[in-house]
């Protein structure tokens, strides 16, 4: 079983691309109220840091599969979790909501 409960990805480290919760302990309503909680300075309209994205809804969830892997990148050498293919060694499901998809235009 994955010790993996919820957290930030991002394409380059320090950065925040996406939510990824774990599917196995949280629903999509969840994922999206422990999103809205976790990244609420992303939602606040004109005092946001990144006032160009609206509040997240179950429509935004999309379902994708997670695992550990070590050696993905020098900036992790412990290792790190990354999102795989369903069926790849370790893989377990998980909810996203990448930021992108709510950006307003």
């Amino acid at each position: 079983m994955a010790k993996f409960d919820y957290m930030a990805f991002g394409y380059s480290p320090g950065d925040s691309d996406m939510f990824v919760a774990n599917a196995k302990m949280y629903s999509t309503e969840e994922t999206v109220e422990l999103c809205k909680s976790e990244y609420d300075y992303k939602f606040l309209g004109k005092r946001a840091l990144h006032p160009d994205f609206r509040k997240p809804t179950p429509d935004d969830v999309q379902d994708a599969y997670c695992a550990f892997r070590f050696g993905l990148s020098p900036e992790w050498p412990d290792g790190c979790y990354t999102l795989v293919g369903e069926g790849e060694r370790g893989a377990f499901p998980v909810h996203v909501i990448d930021f992108e998809r709510l950006r307003c235009d």
